[in-house]
């Protein structure tokens, strides 16, 4: 009997413990989903600026190096995960323009960065095709997403 109360003593406090991280410490230790692939050397990059009007201006990494350079900026950044909630809550989509990025690595492995608003470009959404990859909404810690100088390292852009 003394045991079946530990034993449910110990399930208890592993369910909180589990509970306090997803909910809440979670969201306060720094992470960097697009960091574990900063070392991929085949990369492609796309980016879209969706304009309130509904048009939209697509521009591609045509370079290896540029690729690569693009992968290590978004690799730097400094990310905190926060609730989705919350991000929606900062994110005005009404009227903005907003900027959606994709990063390919293969033909199935993509990693997808969007719901970056001109209003608040500190709050973007990290999502991946691929598995175990920690998708959702991330706030830039120490700056902002610097859409102009990844605009200035693709060349070639297509309407």
């Amino acid at each position: 009997m003394k045991k079946m109360k530990y034993l449910a003593f110990a399930i208890v406090l592993a369910l909180i413990s589990i509970y306090l991280y997803k909910g809440f410490i979670y969201y306060l230790i720094p992470f960097n989903p697009i960091k574990q692939y900063a070392s991929e050397s085949n990369v492609d990059f796309y980016i879209t600026k969706n304009l309130p009007d509904g048009d939209g201006v697509n521009a591609k990494c045509e370079d290896a190096n540029t690729c690569g350079l693009v992968l290590e900026y978004l690799s730097d950044l400094k990310l905190k995960p926060i609730k989705d909630k919350k991000a929606q809550a900062m994110l005005n989509y009404e009227n903005a323009t907003y900027y959606n990025g994709a990063l390919r690595f293969n033909e199935l492995d993509m990693i997808f960065i969007s719901d970056i608003s001109i209003d608040t470009p500190n709050i973007l959404r990290i999502s991946s095709s691929i598995t175990g990859f920690k998708n959702g909404y991330y706030e830039i810690v120490d700056s902002k997403f610097d859409y102009n100088y990844i605009y200035d390292l693709i060349s070639e852009t297509k309407k």
